[in-house]
């Protein structure tokens, strides 16, 4: 008889539970879903800022009830605990608020602090992994113009191509005690497999001392070929101007994800995939063991 009763009375219970109302958030947990609401929102926000048409509008997209389920609370609750609080003399919202304010702040200030730590990461990746694809350490003197180069690699099948991404064009200069602004350029020529293409000219600002320049080559998609022009606009009413170029250098800049795996191989001696590399060890001793014994090779634990 006393099993029974005690069944009933958990029945009852969890009936009960399972009808209850809505029930208050407490302020500090409250304060964290505002929190979390808000900053999720903005993180939506700027996941479309590329225009996708393939993803729902933000309004669409039931954001509260996720982040309260998170919390152990429905979105019922959530409206019975503002109206509570709305209804209090002291009206406590406004306080909250500031608060999920003051919070937000402090998130973002410590969010741009490691962000700033990720760039200076990323740049010392693409720093130490950059690759020198091109290089002259040729004397240049008297006039720039005339003086060009191509940079293309060649695939496997022959044709010639130039990886996408970013080069870094570097070379030391000076020019002469009376050079003018605007009479020096470097003009950059990105010919495409379809015939396309696109030009950026730079100007040279003038440099009685030796001057380092560093100015950055974007490159598409299918574009077979790289030229540099070297050019100068000489100017009648001046004598011609002497100019002294060297160490030329065609850089490319690797992207951040495989700058980082790089970076990570050369400091760790490891690669970047454990698993692939464990199992290729595995399996060239069990290959070599198999060949000395004529046994089966086996399958690595945990594989």
């Amino acid at each position: 008889m006393k099993r029974i009763l005690s069944i009933v009375l958990l029945l009852l219970a969890v009936a009960t539970a399972c009808h209850r109302g809505p029930q208050a958030i407490p302020e500090q947990t409250l304060r964290k879903i505002m929190r979390d609401a808000l900053v999720s929102q903005a993180i939506l926000q700027v996941s479309r800022s590329a225009n996708r048409t393939d993803q729902l509008p933000i309004d669409s997209l039931d954001i509260h009830t996720a982040v309260l389920a998170r919390y152990g609370y429905t979105l019922a609750d959530f409206r019975y605990t503002i109206r509570e609080l709305a209804m209090r003399k002291s009206n406590p919202l406004p306080n909250i608020l500031g608060q999920v304010a003051e919070d937000i702040k402090v998130s973002r200030i410590e969010a741009e602090r490691r962000y700033r730590i990720v760039l200076r990461i990323d740049s010392i990746a693409q720093a130490r992994t950059a690759d020198t694809v091109w290089r002259s350490d040729t004397v240049v003197r008297g006039r720039l113009a005339g003086y060009r180069f191509a940079y293309a690699e060649t695939t496997p099948d022959g044709d010639s191509t130039v990886r996408a991404g970013s080069y870094r064009l570097v070379f030391d200069y000076s020019t002469g005690s009376h050079a003018r602004p605007y009479t020096k350029s470097v003009r950059t020529k990105r010919i495409g497999r379809s015939g396309l293409t696109t030009e950026t000219t730079l100007w040279l600002p003038p440099a009685t001392d030796t001057t380092g320049y560093d100015s950055e080559i974007a490159v598409a998609q299918d574009v077979k070929r790289l030229e540099v022009n070297f050019g100068e606009s000489p100017r009648r009413d001046l004598p011609p101007d002497t100019c002294y170029l060297t160490r030329l250098r065609l850089v490319y800049i690797r992207p951040v994800s495989e700058a980082r795996s790089l970076l990570q191989e050369q400091l760790t001696r490891f690669p970047n995939n454990l698993n692939d590399y464990y199992d290729t060890i595995y399996d060239d001793t069990l290959r070599r063991r198999r060949e000395a014994a004529g046994g089966a090779l086996p399958a690595r634990a945990g594989r």
